[in-house]
């Protein structure tokens, strides 16, 4: 979360850098903290009231990295005021009102668009007594936001083992695709993993790289 308040940082000091052209040619240069820190506190809105859950957190973290920016250019603003060489209007500022929405359109693009496969997150993770009827299985649930969790649990032929989502693909259904590796840390349990995810597409396939499949309890109890 704090690579993410970095980045709302550098978007924070294009926003205001834009903001404080704009304010010189009206010679209101209160302007650029105050629409920076509006920016921020439409991202906040934006996340509380359309995006929620825990993606939410990651717009918050964006804007609380914008809202320092308005801050300090709050407290800085007297001493950028001072200089009639900044106040004054440039090829460069003028240059700057093109470059730097540009700029920042394209930096979220880029980041939304990598971000776009990572909607889970992992809630828990580790390992567990094994009993002679544990078998390989997983449990689906419903969290907060709505959100739906996967809880997946292993039998005696993966102890010593540790859980890694390899990948999950949401196409037309979802598929949790997870990697067994070796666990040097734990030989005498099975483990077992938590995810989180926003949405499931029916049907749902938790398997292996190696290709087998999980049942979910609901299918094993109707055996």
């Amino acid at each position: 979360m704090y690579s993410i308040m970095a980045g709302g940082i550098f978007l924070g000091m294009m926003v205001f850098s834009f903001f404080f052209i704009i304010s010189k040619f009206r010679k209101q240069y209160y302007l650029a903290p105050l629409l920076t820190f509006i920016t921020a506190l439409t991202i906040i809105l934006y996340s509380l009231f359309f995006v929620r859950g825990f993606e939410a957190m990651g717009y918050i973290f964006l804007a609380g990295g914008i809202f320092l920016i308005s801050v300090l250019g709050t407290i800085a603003l007297p001493l950028l005021t001072k200089s009639s060489k900044i106040t004054k209007v440039s090829i460069g500022d003028k240059i700057g009102l093109f470059v730097l929405p540009v700029v920042f359109f394209t930096t979220i693009f880029f980041v939304t668009l990598n971000d776009s496969g990572d909607d889970y997150w992992i809630n828990e993770e580790g390992h567990m007594s094994v009993q002679e009827d544990t078998k390989n299985h997983y449990r689906v649930s419903t969290i907060s936001e709505g959100n739906k969790e996967i809880f997946i649990r292993l039998g005696e032929e993966y102890i010593g083992k540790k859980i890694e989502v390899e990948e999950i693909n949401q196409n037309e259904s979802t598929e949790v695709v997870l990697n067994m590796v070796e666990d040097e840390n734990e030989s005498r349990k099975s483990p077992f993993i938590f995810i989180g995810l926003n949405e499931i597409n029916e049907p749902l396939t938790v398997r292996t790289t190696e290709g087998e499949e999980f049942q979910s309890t609901l299918e094993m109890a109707n055996e």
